[in-house]
């Protein structure tokens, strides 16, 4: 089953309604591709997926710890847990993933890490709160 693919779903279809709100009241022609160096939804898709380790999302619980490792265990907890999220920014992004890792990543998919890492830091805490609807990581059922 792929729970995270039809979360991604949810996710991103959410963040393009969001960003046509604004555009509903003075309409402009849309791009049909993302910004110079920005992923696409499927690139964003792929890697999303790749983080979390599929479409069970088997890499949950790592990198929930990562995040927790590296001194972000507030916000992890807010993620999980139900209630509001609390944000990352770009920086911890990269501490908690790594920079190597997120090298590798934009570098195959030919998009600026920078822009990779806000874009991850947007979407990380609602994948994981969206993952963990009872407030728990699975594997600590």
């Amino acid at each position: 089953m792929d729970i995270l693919g039809e979360i991604l779903k949810q996710v991103l279809e959410g963040a393009a309604q969001a960003q046509q709100q604004p555009q509903q009241r003075a309409p402009q022609p849309q791009p049909q591709q993302p910004p110079q160096g920005m992923p696409s939804p499927k690139d964003l898709t792929d890697i999303l997926t790749q983080i979390f380790g599929g479409g069970g999302a088997q890499k949950l619980p790592e990198v929930v710890r990562q995040f927790e490792e590296k001194g972000m265990r507030d916000q992890v907890d807010s993620w999980v847990r139900t209630g509001p999220n609390k944000p990352v920014d770009r920086r911890q992004i990269e501490d908690a993933l790594g920079r190597r890792e997120l090298d590798d990543i934009s570098r195959s998919r030919g998009v600026d890490r920078d822009q990779l890492a806000e874009v991850l830091a947007r979407y990380i805490p609602k994948i994981i709160d969206e993952l963990t609807p009872t407030g728990q990581l699975p594997s600590r059922r």
